[in-house]
């Protein structure tokens, strides 16, 4: 990236340095048409206009200079008085106008934010001498005239004080994002359609879709929340898009280091109602000018522990005491000494296991060369997780006895670097280049990544100096087995090794100008090249194949090491060797090349704006490789299908799926009655691939799912999807009330088409019928958005976000249709409430705050910033429990996931889960300790009311505190299990399942109630 870096700034410098500026023109549209098509780059910059004006009489002052203090930034004023500044990076600036005879006028505090129109005019005094320049303080408009679409738009500074902290929460407070269960939804769409930028790059993990890169929040600029309706810069997220602007380094040096905490007690102590969770952050920023003021660079480093990532509402127990005496395993009660357990306690408000570590970097560096800027930007992340080792990642409560445990491991690296040329003072061109890394991978505590010794006796007993021991030598002993209840013993393994790497380079140009006063046109394109591996192990699959004799797995015969270890591999061969290339071996694919798909993009646009009216038009044009199969003909004989022999699917029966390209028009309009009255209308079409993991797989694991389904009935791939269309219209309305305040309303409607839904194939050729993903879900989603903003007046700022949203669908997530499936019943047709609308979802956020020259000693720089967050339930369907494949542990709850023991009792989401109310607080207080080196002081506090907020229910009562199956005696599985283990059993699953709600967390990877109160307190020292 140096070199690359190097390279091309010789280049510019030569092509640039000396030719006439005809001829530069010349190459530098050549050189745009040679680039294009690409993909998926962003503007990370916005523009300054205005009018400079005689103070006295009126009319327009020409040959103004103006300037933004200490960058190379500026223009001057036409014969209109008018000036254009191009291609400004977001921050906050000191506007400069200056003119002979007249006095300097400086407007302080302009903020600039991506991809808008800052509008700063001027009324110059005449003077006969120069003096003092005449200072201003900027105030944010209000109302937004040049913004054809609503746009929620968090600062640097809101960032400072809001009392909760990470990306996610920060964007949930902002109007049209939902957060259900952890996953962001836009406007009524799926998780995966939302699109997540740096400084202009995509940050997005191609195969869940989703955002890869930790965010710093003090390396924040400002965040951008584009909900439903954007530019045709933008595409490959159809719900919104969610961008990252970094800081740039200031011309002053700065410096900070903050730190918090909420480790005011000890693990298990309560103290002000509440937790310690073993909780600290500490982050460090640097900025300032490198080498000379022409230089300038910013980094933020963070590291962030958890103790405890869950942070839920639990309740620690004594299950020997529960149970009425010493713990004996009833599977070894045949034996003359069984094992017995004499203590087994599980702690108050702290779960084990869930501990995370992260490191995080990132940075600016600009290099300020008139006519030449180039800017680099960085962000590299390093996340590790702790998880439970034996019996499942999310049963802590059944894993008390093993001090073995599974991390995973999550790296992601983005480095762009874009230059920009002023070819003319209106006329901008661009150059992005752009590297992305990324890998995660699993690894065990007592060997790391070498997943042949995780089953390995001899291994685990050297490793234990013998105090592990396995009853075979690659089998460990069974579980313990209380009253019904597994527990892991102390070394049990997870039977999973996973490891995925993906990185893309990226290129964009962009050519933009200032077509006289009225016009900015906007051409460019951008390209992703993906290079993506992956692969998936079953460690065990040693101890199924008669591990005894196995010495070397590579002499395993071929098919039953795939039958067996269940691997899923691209990019590496079937042993976890990376691999570039295929190759079959005694019929059965034993390395498969990694996928490289391609994303890229051609896009025109032109902004006109008058005074009365500003259209933003344009035209995009996406191409989409996803270097994905299918099938020839599925109904072709069988043996052209499937090797007879090994049961693997042959490489002949698929053929190469074409390339998709899609033309996309957006259309947004303006229209500014009055300075404080505006409406806006947006029109657009979007278009984006699904995620590509499910279009991605290893040829055994396709196999398993279409030769041997019983595999995977309920998570398949797919073959031959398409990309997922959507049509948005919006219509909005702002009005400023007074100088202090304003609202904005905006209703919108979207339809999607093409969503991801399972289905059944069912061949005529004798091939077992299977389950697999198509594009036929469709939804609709409509709603209106409110938000009112009041200025900061007698200390206080204030601002209300409010959404109302009606979203319906055939299916919620790819598998919703799985349980008609496999009832065999019609696949649902007609519209339902989606799974993660909620239909009401509001904030307010206020800021009281008192300046350094009131409040006295005390109240003097002290301030309180109050986050209120309100949102209704989310749909769910009374059911009624069948049990079937269950057992005395998950009976509860094993239905919700298992269709084949589950009963709808109503209509599709006709019920919802309950209300939730948060209150979040910040105190602070700020210490000037020297000239330039203050101290910050604060406590903030998330969850103030400790209010214990249902975000999820049971089918089958509609509770988060009662299951339907504990307290049931009308269910004869649950009496014949209180039969055969006795009142110990209700103990058990009382402590464990409804207290706790392990199952629930278990099967089905979410939590029942929201987050507990959690306090910290933290100091911060800022140069």
């Amino acid at each position: 990236m140096v070199l690359t870096s190097l390279y091309s700034i010789l280049m510019f410098n030569n092509l640039y340095g000396d030719r006439e500026m005809s001829k530069t023109k010349v190459l530098l549209l050549a050189i745009m048409l040679a680039f294009a098509p690409f993909y998926l780059f962003a503007q990370s910059s916005g523009k300054i206009v205005g009018v400079v004006k005689d103070k006295a009489s009126g009319e327009p002052l020409p040959g103004v200079n103006i300037s933004l203090d200490g960058t190379q930034y500026g223009a001057a004023t036409d014969v209109d008085g008018f000036y254009v500044i191009l291609n400004v990076p977001v921050g906050v600036y000191d506007v400069r106008a200056s003119f002979v005879g007249y006095g300097e006028v400086v407007q302080t505090g302009v903020r600039v934010t991506a991809d808008k129109t800052t509008e700063v005019n001027f009324a110059l005094e005449e003077a006969a001498i120069e003096g003092q320049a005449v200072v201003i303080t900027a105030e944010k408009p209000l109302v937004e005239k040049y913004t054809t679409q609503s746009v929620s738009l968090v600062t640097s500074e809101d960032l400072e004080n809001i009392p909760v902290r990470g990306f996610t929460d920060v964007i949930a407070t902002q109007n049209s994002v939902v957060v259900q269960d952890g996953n962001i939804h836009i406007r009524g769409g799926r998780d995966d359609e939302v699109g997540f930028y740096i400084d202009g790059a995509s940050s997005v993990n191609p195969l869940s879709n989703t955002q890869s890169l930790y965010i710093i929040q003090e390396a924040v600029e400002e965040f951008q929340v584009l909900a439903g309706g954007y530019t045709a810069e933008f595409g490959g997220a159809n719900a919104g898009i969610v961008r990252t602007e970094l800081k740039t380094g200031s011309k002053d040096f700065k410096a900070s280091i903050d730190f918090q905490t909420d480790k005011f007690a000890s693990e298990g102590d309560k103290f002000l109602g509440t937790y310690s969770y073993r909780h600290h952050t500490g982050v460090a920023t640097l900025s300032g000018p490198l080498v000379s003021d022409k230089v300038r660079f910013f980094v933020a480093a963070e590291n962030t522990y958890q103790g405890d990532r869950a942070v839920r509402f639990s309740k620690g127990f004594d299950l020997v005491q529960l149970n009425g005496g010493p713990l004996i395993d009833q599977r070894s009660t045949a034996g003359a000494n069984p094992d017995t357990i004499t203590s087994y306690v599980y702690p108050d408000g702290f779960t084990p296991k869930q501990e995370e570590d992260l490191w995080a970097l990132q940075g600016t560096l600009s290099f300020d060369l008139s006519p030449l800027t180039i800017r680099v930007s960085s962000s590299y992340s390093d996340r590790t997780r702790q998880h439970v080792s034996g019996l499942g990642f999310r049963t802590p409560m059944l894993d008390m006895l093993n001090n073995r445990y599974l991390e995973d491991q999550f790296t992601n690296l983005l480095v762009s670097t874009k230059f920009t040329y002023v070819v003319n003072p209106k006329t901008i061109a661009e150059a992005t280049v752009s590297f992305f890394n990324s890998q995660f991978n699993y690894s065990d505590s007592y060997f790391g990544e070498d997943w042949l010794k995780w089953y390995d006796s001899t291994a685990v007993a050297q490793h234990t100096n013998g105090a592990v021991q396995y009853r075979d030598a690659y089998r460990p002993k069974d579980s313990y087995f209380f009253n019904g209840f597994s527990f892991a013993r102390d070394g049990d393994p997870v039977n999973n090794y996973t490891l995925r790497k993906q990185n893309y380079i990226g290129f964009a140009l962009n050519l933009t100008s200032q077509m006289g006063r009225h016009h900015e046109v906007k051409f460019g394109g951008d390209y992703r090249g993906y290079k993506l591996r992956q692969f998936i192990i079953s460690p065990a699959a040693i101890s199924r194949l008669g591990a005894n004799n196995v010495t070397d797995i590579t002499q395993v015969p071929k098919a039953d090491w795939v039958s067996n270890a269940l691997p899923n591999n691209y990019g590496y061969d079937i042993y976890g060797n990376e691999a570039d290339v295929d190759k079959f071996e005694d019929g059965v694919k034993v390395s498969q090349k990694p996928y490289e798909p391609v994303f890229a993009a051609f896009y025109v646009q032109d902004k006109i704006e008058y005074n009365d009216l500003i259209i933003n038009a344009g035209l995009r044009f996406d191409y989409f490789d996803s270097k994905g199969r299918r099938f020839k003909d599925i109904n072709a004989p069988i043996d052209q299908i499937v090797d007879a022999n090994t049961n693997q699917l042959l490489d002949e029966a698929f053929v190469d799926l074409d390339a998709f390209q899609h033309v996309s028009p957006r259309l947004g309009f303006s229209f500014p009655v009055t300075e404080r009255t505006v409406f806006y209308m947006q029109y657009g079409k979007f278009v984006q691939m699904p995620e590509l993991e499910t279009i991605y797989a290893g040829n055994s694991a396709l196999s398993r799912q279409m030769v041997n389904p019983r595999f995977s009935f309920q998570n398949p791939f797919g073959l031959g999807l398409e990309p997922i269309r959507t049509t948005s219209y919006e219509i909005g309305f702002r009005q400023q009330l007074s100088n202090v305040a304003a609202f904005d309303i905006t209703g919108f409607y979207r339809n999607i088409k093409g969503q991801v839904q399972v289905d059944r194939v069912e061949p005529t050729n004798g091939l077992t019928p299977f389950n697999t993903l198509v594009n036929s879900d469709f939804a609709t989603t409509k709603g209106m958005e409110f938000s009112l903003n009041l200025r900061r007046v007698n200390r206080i700022q204030a601002q209300l976000n409010y959404t109302l949203t009606q979203a319906e669908g055939t299916g919620s997530t790819r598998t919703s249709a799985v349980g008609a499936l496999e009832r065999e019943t019609p696949r649902p047709t007609v519209i339902s409430p989606l799974d993660y609308e909620q239909t009401h979802r509001g904030s307010v956020i206020l800021d009281y705050r008192f300046g350094s020259e009131e409040g006295g000693p005390v109240f003097k720089n002290f301030g309180a910033n109050m986050l209120f967050r309100f949102n209704s339930g989310h749909p769910y369907t009374f059911a009624r429990s069948e049990v079937g494949q269950s057992d005395a542990y998950a009976s509860g709850v094993d239905y919700m996931t298992d269709p084949r023991s589950r009963r709808a009792l109503e209509p599709v989401g006709s019920s919802r889960t309950p209300w939730n109310y948060y209150f979040d607080l910040r105190l602070d207080k700020t210490f000037k300790l020297m000239e330039d080196l203050q101290a910050t002081v604060y406590m903030r506090v998330n969850n103030l009311f400790n209010t214990k907020n249902v975000i999820n229910v049971y089918d089958a009562s509609g509770l988060a505190d009662d299951d339907g199956f504990y307290n049931n005696a009308n269910i004869e599985q649950r009496n014949s299990y209180l039969q055969q283990y006795g009142e110990a059993w209700l103990n058990f699953y009382k402590a464990i399942n409804i207290e706790n709600g392990q199952a629930y967390w278990d099967v089905l990877g979410r939590e029942l109630y929201g987050h507990p109160r959690q306090i910290f307190f933290g100091i911060k020292l800022s140069y």
